[in-house]
């Protein structure tokens, strides 16, 4: 397998862990947004998010864009470098 396939594979698994942690575990995500925006490394505070807070959706909505671009990117260049050397 050429380094460009392993290196696209590479960055589609690190698209979609930023996706999952983006969509699913956004308590997370935040404490670390608000960490490096304070510049230190002790985990901040931050409020909860609630049911009906609009940054829930847009995160969940972004992260699972993201996810889905990973896995996708990743496919269609393994599947695509598959099918051409088969071909040959």
């Amino acid at each position: 397998m050429p380094m460009t396939i392993i290196v696209v594979d590479l960055i589609g698994v690190v698209l979609v862990a930023v996706g999952f942690l983006l969509a699913f575990r956004q308590d997370f995500v935040r404490r670390w947004w608000a960490a490096l925006r304070q510049g230190n490394i002790s985990p901040a505070r931050v409020q909860p998010l609630t049911n009906d807070d609009p940054a829930r959706y847009v995160l969940r909505i972004s992260g699972m864009m993201i996810l889905a671009f990973g896995i996708v990117i990743a496919l269609l260049f393994t599947v695509a470098h598959y099918s051409l050397t088969a071909s040959l």
